[in-house]
């Protein structure tokens, strides 16, 4: 006769536990998506009045199934007509992802990816908010090109779970050091096409506005397209039926990450400068703040996403 050694059933559960939680505590901290970049500002939110500063008026991201951006190599995700974007990958010799000026997906799409919703984007690297206002850019791409090819389609949105984001600033505000200082023309003609948009037939009602105009750096004219923007969204905050609107400005990052407070190092990154340089690549991409010059990694967008999701759950007016 033989004798059999049962194994208990509850030891077995507490062996199979106990290799679960070892692998949570091993593993899990290893697994990082943005390779250990992350936040290390918060935003600087704001009332409606004053100095401009980050605010959420009304938007509420859960409730948006399409996100249709416009703005310039930023969002640009390398359509320009709203049809669905390329896979956001690099395939040799291209260093850019899928027509992106970056080695990945752009703020827009992380914030798509975080509600599920679908980008329409619109955007194209070295647009400005209007043309005319720059003659010596040879680059004939503005704002009002990308709403005049978004209405011209006809794409009957639901105004109430469509969300539109605007990003430019950055073009023009470099313009203006050859042209003169036409910022505020710039940004009423801005404000024009938001009021466009917010007409008849596509009775925009979301809009999330973002800027980063000098890249770290600031001076009056800048400050003053800003206020001016604010100004001009509390006004379609104040109207009736009022606009939902958010104000997003990113200088926060680009002076937390190039200036000493707190500096690159905080934010997980090894070096502020740019990746991808005369044709070249550096060894450790992950942890540069650009990719080529003054322009984001896919890790610094993935942040930018974030930092609008703050700015829509910490600034509510």
């Amino acid at each position: 006769m033989y004798s059999v050694l049962l194994f208990p059933i509850s030891a077995l559960y507490g062996v199979l536990g106990l290799l679960f939680q070892i692998l949570l505590t091993f593993l899990l901290p290893s697994i990082d998506p943005n390779d250990g970049i992350h936040l290390a500002v918060s935003p600087r939110c704001g009332p409606l009045s004053g100095t401009a500063s980050d605010f959420n008026a009304g938007l509420n991201l859960p409730q948006y199934n399409t996100i249709v951006a416009f703005g310039d190599s930023f969002t640009d995700g390398g359509r320009h007509d709203g049809s669905p974007l390329e896979p956001a990958v690099m395939i040799p010799p291209d260093v850019f992802a899928g027509g992106r000026s970056t080695n990945g997906p752009v703020w827009v799409e992380g914030i798509a990816s975080g509600i599920g919703a679908r980008v329409m984007d619109y955007a194209w690297s070295s647009a400005v908010t209007n043309i005319s206002l720059w003659p010596s850019n040879p680059y004939p791409r503005d704002f009002i090109m990308q709403t005049t090819t978004f209405i011209n389609q006809s794409n009957n949105l639901d105004p109430e779970t469509t969300l539109y984001a605007v990003f430019f600033g950055i073009n023009d505000w470099g313009d203006s050091f050859v042209d003169g200082n036409h910022l505020p023309e710039a940004a009423q003609d801005m404000l024009g096409q938001i009021a466009l948009l917010a007409s008849p037939p596509t009775n925009a009602r979301n809009f999330l506005i973002t800027d980063a105009y000098g890249r770290g750096t600031h001076n009056a004219r800048g400050e003053a397209w800003l206020q001016s923007i604010v100004d001009g969204l509390v006004a379609f905050r104040s109207q009736d039926p009022p606009l939902n609107l958010a104000f997003v400005n990113f200088a926060t990052i680009w002076d937390g990450v190039l200036g000493s407070d707190p500096g690159y190092e905080a934010f997980g990154y090894t070096n502020p400068g740019a990746c991808f340089i005369d044709g070249n690549t550096c060894d450790d991409p992950e942890h540069y703040f650009c990719w080529f010059d003054g322009h984001p990694s896919k890790q610094t967008h993935r942040i930018m996403a974030d930092y609008v999701e703050e700015v829509l759950t910490h600034c509510r007016v």
